[in-house]
């Protein structure tokens, strides 16, 4: 349209010469001020008449009701080219983001150097704190031992004397002193429960360091013993046994709540003899089982807490782990802060944080690489630094997301200044008359 009208007007600039040349001059003069005269009343009778966008919307779904796709408007070429645009918007975006100048290098180099440390100084620093190590049980009590009944009765006093100044005697006050029904074993082969003997405390809920505050609370409540299975059994205080009665678990929530109701104290009475008991237990010879391990895999639950694995032995290694995790977690926020200072005012903010992800996640992905290789050749599994692995999955999931939403956002702004460009042109073809 642009040539066209270029044409168009040579033409008629050719034709006012004609005119002039044949002596036409004043004709042409009184035409000119007869057209200036009455510009503003003159339009521009051609002129297309742009509809809304959703006129056209509603329009176009009248004239073809189904769904449409690029497919059916346009070209195979059209596709190709669109897509290969995209490609190079794509393409523009990693040369922007990518890791190719000498600070963004140097930046990776210190954070792969601090991480690699780490992950190998790891078995080394963590086996000074046991890790992974079972317990010695010389250096553990009996679980019938003195001291702890002598302790466990007097939180029990403590408890009654300072309830009793506010309310009466109660169920709640037999909470405190009975036995747990998840530390009664009689009974248990004639119903045809297996508890593992001595190891009991691995088969029932109540002695789990976790699920034991809520499936102990409420066994101490009703009387109930629920399994690792989570099959629960009533059990009787005269004989003390375990009876064959099941009980659902809607049954046993619904028991509790009960109870709860009953009487105020019924409930922390309940709390507080599931803690003075886990807390009787827990540094025993015996202690406790890895909590919700035997729920899931009971074998592998077994073979540890028969190997004089407990759950302090499991927290101490949480600890030496979570340790671990923060000290990667801090130098990716060292690298990161540091890695900020060094951005120009002409770079784009969000570019650049791609720039420092991709240096965070490339420095943890490579140390934990390490660290597997590292355990695989000593075939020492307590070698493998477990907090750098889960400092790496979450990079992993945090930063390819991130990365991913800045790539959309910037090919969706490049498409727009490109439309926008487009629509200028058209613009100008429209309103240039």
């Amino acid at each position: 349209m642009q040539i066209t009208r270029t044409v168009a007007d040579s033409s008629i600039e050719e034709s006012l010469k004609l005119l002039q040349s044949l002596g036409k001059e004043k004709e042409i003069i009184q035409l000119k001020n007869n057209i200036k005269s009455h510009s503003e009343t003159y339009t521009f009778q051609n002129k297309p008449k742009l509809q809304s966008w959703e006129d056209i919307v509603k329009e176009a779904e009248e004239y073809s009701p189904h769904i449409v796709t690029f497919e059916d408007i346009l070209s195979d070429k059209e596709l190709a080219d669109s897509f290969a645009e995209r490609e190079q918007i794509i393409k523009t975006f990693k040369e922007k983001t990518g890791i190719i100048n000498k600070t963004d290098l140097t930046f990776l180099a210190i954070a792969i150097g601090l991480q690699v440390t780490k992950s190998l100084l790891f078995p080394m620093i963590a086996s000074k704190f046991n890790y992974g190590e079972s317990f010695d049980k010389t250096t553990r009590l009996a679980h019938d031992d003195n001291s702890i009944k002598t302790a466990q009765r007097e939180a029990n006093n403590q408890f009654r004397d300072e309830k009793l100044q506010n309310h009466e005697k109660g169920h709640w006050t037999n909470l405190l002193y009975q036995t747990p029904p998840y530390d009664i074993t009689r009974g248990a082969k004639e119903n045809d429960i297996y508890l593992g003997g001595g190891y009991h405390r691995l088969y029932t809920l109540g002695h789990d360091p976790i699920l034991g505050w809520l499936f102990g609370t409420m066994n101490i409540l009703t009387d109930v013993m629920t399994l690792n299975n989570f099959n629960s059994y009533r059990v009787t205080r005269n004989p003390m046994k375990i009876t064959g009665e099941i009980v659902p678990i809607w049954t046993l929530f619904s028991e509790s709540y009960e109870l709860v109701k009953l009487d105020y104290l019924n409930l922390p009475a309940a709390i507080f003899a599931q803690a003075q008991h886990l807390k009787s237990d827990i540094n025993t010879r015996l202690g406790l089982p890895v909590p919700l391990l035997s729920s899931f895999n009971e074998n592998f639950a077994s073979k540890l807490y028969k190997d004089n694995y407990d759950a302090l032995c499991f927290s101490r290694d949480i600890k030496i782990v979570g340790t671990s995790f923060i000290i990667s977690k801090l130098f990716d926020i060292i690298i990161g802060l540091v890695h900020g200072l060094f951005r120009t005012e002409q770079e784009n903010i969000q570019q650049y944080e791609v720039r420092t992800r991709k240096i965070l996640l490339i420095s943890n992905m490579i140390a934990s690489s390490s660290s597997i290789i590292y355990a695989s050749i000593l075939s020492n599994p307590k070698a493998l630094d477990i907090g750098s692995l889960l400092n790496t999955v979450i990079h992993l999931v945090t930063d390819i997301r991130f990365i991913y939403k800045i790539q959309q956002e910037f090919i969706t702004s490049e498409i727009s200044k490109r439309m926008e460009q487009e629509i200028k042109e058209v613009d100008k073809l429209f309103y240039s008359f």
